[in-house]
């Protein structure tokens, strides 16, 4: 799949919850986009690079990445609602397991990229955010791979959970 399909795909699950719940992508944009801030915090808790205090490492792998692609899941519904179009159809990912100061660097640029998309929500704010995005899935470890495989299984389960009132 490539990153057009990939938006794409969202926007199929963006209309089919519109539609259920009543709703546009312009009107809850500010919604999406503290949705996506609650599960990149999530995604650092289970990373814990921050947590200079605690001994305990972090969480497994594919915990980790089910939290990186549940932030996915919204900053593509962003990307659709201010109706970006990928310039390419690939991603290139560095994928290398960084230091944990390099992972906590990351997560804040994200939230200040965040910050910005929230005061200009242009199609430039919003590259930069994805691409942070993007970056940070390297800097975990994953390929671009790993990262479409997880999209899938979660996209399923996100189909399933509207079709279960969740």
């Amino acid at each position: 799949m490539n990153l057009r399909e990939l938006f794409e795909k969202q926007q199929q699950l963006d209309s089919y919850i519109e539609k259920k719940r009543g709703v546009t992508g312009k009107e809850v944009f500010q919604d999406k986009l503290l949705a996506f801030v609650v599960e990149t915090g999530e995604l650092a808790n289970e990373v814990r690079s921050f947590k200079f205090w605690s001994s305990k490492e972090a969480s497994a792998s594919p915990v980790i990445l089910e939290e990186y692609v549940d932030g996915l899941h919204f900053l593509l519904s962003l990307g659709n609602t201010l109706e970006f179009v990928p310039e390419t159809g690939t991603v290139e990912i560095e994928t290398e397991e960084a230091p944990e100061q390099e992972k906590t660097e990351a997560f804040l640029e994200i939230n200040g990229y965040v910050a910005l998309l929230r005061m200009e929500p242009s199609l430039e704010s919003y590259s930069v955010l994805f691409q942070g995005y993007v970056d940070l899935a390297g800097l975990l470890g994953y390929t671009w791979e790993d990262v479409l495989a997880a999209y899938e299984e979660k996209n399923k389960e996100n189909y399933s959970r509207q079709d279960n009132n969740y």
